[in-house]
């Protein structure tokens, strides 16, 4: 149950923690809201389909993410012995578990081979080599003591979710895990998504990199403090996914 589970420092609760996740994949993924794989209807030649649809995918998808959220925890809590697992180690699991039970899973989780009709993500046949090569910069950053988080999560937005959008289904859901866990460890709030309009924010990443940095910086951080300059655990309303972090 999630309230046995420890309180992920700054949260006051877990379920404060939770939601707060929970509500950044309501927010910004299309298949946990509504069932449907955006672009594998032949819209985008290659993609893999999740091989079920409606309701049934995305009641999966969104206990999948769920999952990733409580495991963010494990990994960045001291005292679980997850939290000396290799970043490569964390990167694949949380790839997995993306599409937990979901019955094409395999294809699901693959480097992308389809391309994207130039809305974003590189060429499919760069998407290999510039995965890795964001992988091995990932982990020299985040190891980096003097990085600037905020601007690191803009980092790995623009990547992740624009750039090179590196596996075949998903990989708005894995930037969502990977800036939550880059944030968790340091024991920081995960940016909020509670200003930010899906398309919108697709808009600014096609822009490119500046534009987005500054949509985002201000939206999912500036605008989530109070009058007094403070970050409020939940400063959204907890109907919006109450349903989702329901154990």
């Amino acid at each position: 149950m999630a309230s046995n589970l420890r309180a992920p420092a700054p949260y006051r609760t877990h379920h404060d923690y939770l939601l707060a996740f929970m509500a950044n994949v309501s927010m910004t993924s299309a298949t946990t809201v509504t069932g449907r794989q955006r672009g594998s209807q032949g819209a985008r030649s290659g993609k893999p389909s999740a091989g079920i649809y409606g309701h049934e995918l995305a009641e999966q998808t969104t206990s999948n993410m769920r999952a990733i959220g409580r495991f963010i925890v494990k990994v960045t809590d001291p005292a679980s012995d997850s939290s000396t697992w290799p970043f490569r180690r964390i990167v694949n699991v949380m790839i997995d578990m993306i599409h937990r039970d979901l019955p094409n899973r395999e294809q699901l989780k693959e480097i992308r081979r389809h391309e994207t009709r130039k809305s974003y993500g590189c060429p499919a046949s760069e998407v290999e080599v510039q995965w890795e090569q964001f992988l091995v910069e990932f982990e020299r950053r985040v190891r980096n003591q003097d990085e600037d988080l905020e601007r690191l999560c803009v980092w790995v937005e623009y990547q992740v979710r624009f750039h090179v959008h590196p596996i075949a289904d998903g990989s708005g859901r894995l930037a969502t895990a990977l800036v939550a866990w880059v944030m968790l460890r340091a024991k920081r709030h995960i940016p909020m998504y509670a200003y930010v309009e899906r398309d919108e924010m697709h808009c600014k990443l096609r822009e490119g990199f500046e534009p987005f940095e500054a949509y985002y910086l201000d939206r999912c951080f500036r605008e989530r403090t109070d009058g007094n300059g403070t970050s409020p655990d939940v400063p959204f309303d907890k109907r919006v996914v109450s349903d989702a972090i329901a154990s």
